[in-house]
Formats: C-alpha cells, structure tokens, sequence
C-alpha cells in the first residue's frame, strides 16, 4: 500500500470510529496535498460532519475533524465561535512566543519550526507558525501544550517567553499584498503562475505535474486549468495570490491579468 492510500485508509478507519462513538475527533495536521485529496474523497463518499480546521480562516495546516450535528451544525468558518464556547473540545492550541526585543528579527519560520523538531515535536503536530512583531504565535495540537509551555524555551540561542491561550486568542492577521498586473496569451494556470511568480511557463508546468500547484485548497494537475477570479493560489516553496480577474484585453489580444500577491 502506497502512502497515500495508507494516509487515506488511516482517515477512513477514524471516521468510522467517529460513526460508531459519534463523537468529536480529529486528526493530526494535514498539508495542502493531503487536504486536497482528502476533500475528493470525502465528497466522491458522501461523508458528513467533516471539516478542515486550522485556527483561522487562511490557515494552510489544517486538521480535519469529525463533528456530530447534534453538537455542531455550522460551517468550517464558524468553528473557532464553537470552540471558543467549547474551549475543552478544541483538538488543537496556541502558544504566544515573546522573543527579547534586541533578537526579534533574527528569527523567522525555520527557526522555530526548527526548534520545535528539536524538541521532539513531530511536523503533523504543528499547524501554521506566524511571525510577528514580538515573536510568533505557534499553533499546536492542544496535547502538546502544556509540554511546550514548560519545555519549549529557546530557538536556538535566543531564550523565548512561551505561554499558553486558547485559539480564539490569536490575533488577528493581517495579510499584506502587492497588486500586479501583467498580460497573458491567454487566462491559463500554468501562465498565471508563471506571471505571479516569476518562472517559465515550462518550470509552471513542470510544478503542476509535480503536485506544487494548489487552486482554493485543491491540486491542480491540468496545466489548462482556466481560473474564474477570487481563487486562492498556492505554488509550495515560492507563495501564495488571490487572482482577482482578468481586468481587459490588449490590442494585440492579450489578457490582462490582476492578481493581490501575498509579502
């Protein structure tokens, strides 16, 4: 059994158990691929009570969870209102890192992922890492919590300050953006994202062939995939953009693309 499937039947085997306890339960976090396969084979099965969950709405690691309704019957967006009223349900928690003023910006995401794995703590225990002015703010699944308040203490040399909320605690972000505006021969993925990004159309293609390339939370896998406007685009390793449309056509016929890309 390849990987995939070992993960899928892994998920499957937790739902049942969630259709005989009928009870809450989750998962570890998921990366984009892993989310995008898990929502097909959700919906090709008709399956119920499933949501991905990261702690916000732009959350890239999300866990899924299993709901019953008699419990919850909102939507994905929603949750963190049900937890915050159901803090003991919540599978997963947020660690508010303060880092001494005088090495703030000597540490960024490696670091303290890196730390954290020097700890022991395992990549699908962590959801997103955010990086703020005073530190970051680590979300973690809930079990690991209390451990790290009392064990997590330094990225590297850096001596940190961690201490212990609840996820309805984490701050609101504020995503920055740059407009770009570029033309294309015509509104394709592979040349969005060669536009937005700054490749080839040829290292485009060759990112959706190798499963890089993520539209609103699914994997593309057709380099002619022919976008609407207001997706969420991922390519892994290099960013993330909202395509906002095309905004008119060139006299030479060309689309004119527009695009909010994340700094």
């Amino acid at each position: 059994m390849d990987e995939n499937n070992l993960f899928l039947k892994t998920i499957e085997q937790k739902y049942e158990r969630f259709e005989d306890y009928y009870t809450l339960m989750s998962s570890d976090f998921l990366s984009l691929e892993q989310q995008s396969m898990l929502s097909g084979f959700m919906r090709a099965h008709s399956r119920d009570g499933v949501f991905f969950y990261g702690g916000y709405d732009d959350a890239e690691r999300k866990m899924v969870v299993f709901l019953p309704d008699y419990l919850y019957e909102g939507s994905s967006e929603r949750l963190t209102e049900w937890f915050a009223e159901n803090e003991d349900s919540c599978p997963l928690s947020l660690l508010d890192i303060i880092v001494p003023a005088a090495e703030r910006k000597t540490l960024g995401h490696r670091d303290y992922l890196g730390a954290l794995m020097g700890e022991g703590i395992k990549r699908e225990k962590v959801g997103d890492i955010l990086v703020s002015e005073k530190g970051a703010q680590i979300i973690i699944a809930a079990e690991l919590a209390d451990y790290l308040v009392h064990n997590f203490n330094k990225v590297g040399p850096v001596r940190i300050s961690v201490k212990k909320a609840p996820i309805y605690a984490l701050k609101s972000i504020e995503i920055q953006t740059i407009n770009l505006k570029f033309t294309v021969s015509s509104p394709r993925i592979d040349n969005i994202i060669a536009g937005i990004f700054g490749v080839s159309r040829k290292d485009a293609t060759f990112y959706i062939a190798h499963g890089k390339v993520f539209v609103s939370g699914r994997e593309v896998s057709k380099p002619d995939l022919t976008l609407k406007g207001g997706e969420k685009i991922v390519l892994r390793g290099k960013g993330k953009a909202i395509y906002k449309g095309v905004s008119g056509t060139s006299k030479k016929g060309k689309a004119y693309i527009n695009v909010d890309k994340y700094v």
